[in-house]
């Protein structure tokens, strides 16, 4: 549009060419809302990112929300992965430096989790979690 501005031509007269682009790209797989939607949920949950922000993430990207939740697997593993994920990129829960968080420390790091879009008592269960093997056999056992 505004290549076709600067040369003082009307845009309306390559509609046409920007529809049969389209349609060829749709037609031969180019473009597929599908297997978008699911890498963009595999790079989100590696980086820690709760089913709550996903999703919005996604809607924001405009996808349907349909199209959303058939792609998001409920699974609660995948909750806890990705929270464990986050808090270990935030250094929260067994992964603080601070070896003895008082409870003011502890509330943050809920708040922090709990912004991140994790549910109340998933951040609890990490920030109490005394150590990361702790968690990991909850992990593995949950």
């Amino acid at each position: 549009m505004r290549a076709s501005l600067a040369l003082d031509l009307n845009p309306d007269d390559f509609q046409f060419m920007i529809r049969d682009t389209v349609e060829f790209c749709v037609r031969n797989g180019l473009v597929d809302d599908r297997a978008y939607v699911e890498t963009k949920i595999t790079s989100l949950r590696r980086r820690g990112r709760s089913t709550r922000r996903i999703k919005a993430t996604l809607s924001a990207k405009g996808v349907c929300s349909e199209l959303i939740q058939e792609a998001l697997d409920d699974d609660p593993q995948n909750e806890l992965n990705a929270a464990i994920r986050y808090a270990q990129r935030r250094r929260l829960g067994p992964w603080r430096t601070n070896t003895q968080p008082d409870h003011r420390m502890q509330e943050k790091e809920i708040a922090a989790l709990c912004r991140a879009g994790f549910s109340y008592s998933l951040a609890q269960r990490i920030v109490s979690a005394e150590d990361i093997e702790t968690l990991q056999q909850s992990e593995s056992a949950g």
